[in-house]
């Protein structure tokens, strides 16, 4: 139902695209990283809004097809999942070939501060594998509770008819206000923080290189760029799949036509 919209609006970003990298050639190399670093933003909702706008419309129009297939619950929300992930992992790809092609054609070398081009292209590329790593696994985190706040609206709108929005806006407060108050109970950092694993750039010692390091004020390299804890990851992994088991649950045994 979605491959036009989806084709569309990758033609859409890849004409938009290829201007920006046209307008970054011509003027500023800058032109070209606000827009990609606003995409890769974006799309830490992209799961979540195709999996409202999806069930939707499903629960308006279609809902005694759709709650009759002969399919779990769980196999029809993983199509979608999937579905969406797919379309957001090619927005990604597209956004990064761009993104590369305006730094590896730049014609004003200033702009870079004398870099080489393709050792910053190789910087970008790692920085941006760690970005879109991130934003894959928080948008099906995210994605996983949009999916539920769908479920219970279909599910009240039994009981509260036009006002079953308040069910959703309910579950919402939870997620929001509920776990501000977990991350800051001891229980959480007893099973969170254990395990730490550092990143590090591993290009950043053939970028410094370009920079002199033998004369007064200059700096050195600091390879660590962040950490995160296993047992945060293993708690959201957990909770993400709570959630989805949660919601096909309620489809399969709770939601009525």
């Amino acid at each position: 139902m979605t491959r036009n919209s989806a084709f569309v609006s990758l033609a859409i970003l890849l004409i938009g695209g290829l201007w920006l990298v046209y307008l970054s050639y011509r003027h500023n190399l800058g032109i070209i990283f606000v827009p990609s670093a606003f995409i890769l933003f974006i799309l830490l909702l992209y799961p979540a809004m195709y999996i409202l706008k999806s069930l939707a419309w499903e629960w308006k129009v279609t809902p005694h097809l759709w709650l009759h297939c002969p399919q779990p619950a769980w196999m029809l929300l993983s199509a979608k999942f999937a579905n969406a992930l797919l379309q957001m992992l090619a927005i990604i790809v597209l956004t990064a070939v761009l993104l590369l092609m305006g730094i590896l054609i730049s014609p004003q070398p200033e702009q870079l501060g004398g870099l080489v081009p393709a050792k910053l292209a190789a910087v970008v590329v790692e920085v941006g594998f760690y970005a879109a790593l991130f934003t894959v696994a928080a948008s099906i985190y995210i994605g996983a509770w949009a999916t539920l706040i769908s479920v219970v609206n279909a599910l009240a709108a039994g009981v509260l008819g036009r006002f079953r929005w308040l069910a959703g806006a309910a579950v919402f407060l939870v997620a929001v206000v509920g776990f501000g108050y977990l991350t800051e109970t001891r229980i959480y950092d007893l099973l969170t923080n254990w395990g730490p694993v550092k990143l590090q750039l591993l290009t950043l010692p053939q970028l410094a290189g370009e920079f002199r390091t033998d004369v007064p004020g200059s700096f050195s390299v600091n390879l660590a760029v962040g950490q995160f804890y296993t047992g945060e990851v293993l708690f959201y992994l957990l909770l993400t799949a709570a959630l989805f088991a949660l919601s096909a649950w309620l489809i399969d045994h709770r939601v009525e036509v």
